[in-house]
């Protein structure tokens, strides 16, 4: 059979060629269309894996640098149990006060929260921060920070006076130099989670003068004296740089 066109005839094995060329051209195409789908599936699940990677790697990332302050407190806790100039009660202000900077949301889920006075605006700011706050470095005791911290505290407690004033003990002639960049004083207490307790609560220091320095991570030193006081019982100086 032979089929006419505008450009001559051509045979029925001619267009059946054609035909067959066509199908598979069409078949080809197809298979082609399949791989291509195929390949943007297997890169979505590649870029979905590598999403994922990523963000656990960045978790990992945050978790060690967050647990840096962490690991810093454990090692600096063994050298300020060697510090011969603290007492045994100053070296416990050191680790509380140390734990609250490295670890403040653990340190307000283990001692703030178990005893929170909800009607106490100072309690209620300090829960609000500590759970908010980001860890930060330790303190180290520095041994001229201690020796400032520790006449001031003898002095003013011989003397039964409170504040940051530098007063001169008239009977034994003695004046107490000033060397710190901040300063926090507790009354009252006798024990180290006592003492930072009620500088970090900060009550009635509309300021949150003390709450401030404690949490500073721009201190990196403090030296700390607990000394009886004659109307208070102790009074606990820390000197901060």
């Amino acid at each position: 059979m032979v089929f006419f066109t505008l450009g001559g005839c051509v045979s029925l094995s001619e267009v059946e060629k054609k035909r067959e060329e066509l199908l598979s051209l069409q078949t080809e195409n197809k298979r082609i269309k399949e791989e291509v789908k195929e390949s943007q599936l297997l890169q979505k699940k590649l870029r979905d894996t590598l999403e994922v990677e990523r963000k656990l790697f960045i978790d990992r990332v945050a978790y060690q640098k967050s647990n840096i302050p962490y690991l810093k407190f454990r090692s600096d806790s063994s050298l300020i149990e060697k510090c011969i100039f603290a007492s045994a009660v100053e070296k416990e202000v050191y680790h509380y006060l140390n734990f609250a900077r490295t670890r403040p949301k653990e340190f307000c889920e283990k001692f703030v929260i178990p005893h929170w006075d909800k009607g106490n605006w100072y309690e209620n700011t300090l829960v609000e921060t500590m759970m908010k706050l980001q860890p930060m470095g330790t303190l180290l005791p520095g041994k001229r920070l201690y020796e400032s911290a520790e006449c001031h505290a003898r002095v003013n407690g011989k003397l039964g006076l409170r504040g940051h004033n530098r007063y001169k003990n008239t009977k034994t002639k003695e004046q107490c130099d000033e060397y710190f960049m901040g300063e926090c004083i507790s009354y009252g207490h006798e024990t180290g989670l006592g003492v930072v307790l009620q500088l970090l609560i900060d009550d009635r220091v509309p300021s949150l003068g003390h709450r401030k320095i404690c949490l500073s991570p721009q201190f990196h030193s403090v030296g700390i004296s607990l000394q009886p006081h004659a109307g208070y019982g102790y009074n606990c100086v820390l000197d901060f740089m």
